[in-house]
């Protein structure tokens, strides 16, 4: 949701249909964002540019700067599908666009954005444990907290009271590294955590707006679930997605982890969001285990929980 209150969906997990981003209109239709074009992309088809549209959506943001930024997590071997997509709310056109081929991993999968104070800075989570911190004015990249074992997952993944299937064979469970990632929003500290749980740390990156992120910085903040997504208020407070108890944790600034709402509807709830009107919003991506995965299964619900605060001033326009 953008500050003047545009709405903007993605579709995720979907083997058989292109990438999609729309946008939510007053009258609930929808229509492709920001156009047809961006959302073309056919793998069986030779002239499909893969840098010029959308390979595997992961992750949006409105940025501080008013853009409505896009992971594009692409494909192994397809150069040029990895990226952070840029688009001008204005002119509803792609105006900043940075590949990442160059600084991700064989392994890498870039899941999720968010910024410094700055503006000046993206980091981007990479789910085989690491961190890419972006410089958004001279597209420098590098990336960092590589074999740590903070940004590493340790415990199986958890899904509403089950071990979540892996890829590696009928015995294996899944493991996903640094996923979610939060900045205060005086934008002095960075958390993040790997998507299986266990550990949401913070370091402080106040000193360090130019991109270098070291373990050495790193302090355990809180325990944490099995988890789909987080998001941050204004205040600080981190909200946590448990896709095991189907349930929402709120992580005070301090530590402090409670359940702030549990229902059997927050099926691995991701991409949340805090509104100007003080509201949690809490899309139902309705990923679950499956025989090829992790799968989406609709209708696809997003729903909303009051708080007693509205959005962090640096991760909205």
């Amino acid at each position: 949701m953008s500050g003047s209150g545009r709405k903007f969906l993605s579709q995720r997990y979907s083997t058989s249909l292109p990438p999609q981003i729309v946008e939510l209109l007053n009258d609930n239709t929808t229509v492709l964002y920001p156009n047809e074009a961006w959302n073309s992309y056919n793998s069986s088809n030779p002239t499909s540019n893969p840098r010029k549209t959308f390979v595997s959506v992961d992750g949006a943001r409105i940025g501080p700067d008013g853009r409505y930024w896009v992971v594009d997590g692409g494909s192994t071997g397809v150069n040029g599908s990895t990226k952070l997509v840029g688009v001008n709310l204005t002119t509803n056109a792609v105006d900043k666009l940075y590949y990442l081929d160059n600084v991700k991993a064989s392994d890498s999968g870039v899941d999720d954005v968010r910024f410094s104070a700055s503006g000046k800075i993206a980091y981007l989570s990479d789910t085989a444990g690491a961190l890419i911190v972006l410089d958004l004015v001279s597209s420098h990249a590098v990336r960092v907290l590589v074999n740590s074992d903070s940004a590493s997952a340790w415990f199986p993944m958890m899904y509403n009271g089950i071990l979540v299937p892996g890829y590696s064979g009928a015995d294996s469970t899944l493991s996903v590294g640094l996923d979610q990632i939060e900045v205060s929003p005086d934008g002095v500290y960075l958390y993040y955590q790997p998507c299986n749980g266990d550990h949401l740390c913070g370091c402080d990156v106040d000193q360090h707006d130019d991109g270098f992120v070291l373990e050495d910085y790193a302090e355990p903040l809180a325990l944490t679930p099995s988890t789909g997504g987080t998001t941050i208020d204004g205040d600080g407070n981190i909200y946590v997605s448990d896709t095991n108890l189907l349930a929402i944790w709120k992580v005070t600034p301090e530590g402090r982890a409670t359940i702030l709402v549990q229902d059997d509807a927050l099926l691995w709830t991701d991409l949340m969001w805090v509104s100007a009107d003080k509201k949690l919003w809490l899309p139902a991506s309705q990923m679950r285990p499956g025989g090829s995965g992790l799968m989406a299964k609709g209708p696809n619900y997003i729903f909303t929980y009051p708080i007693d605060t509205g959005p962090s001033p640096i991760d909205h326009a």
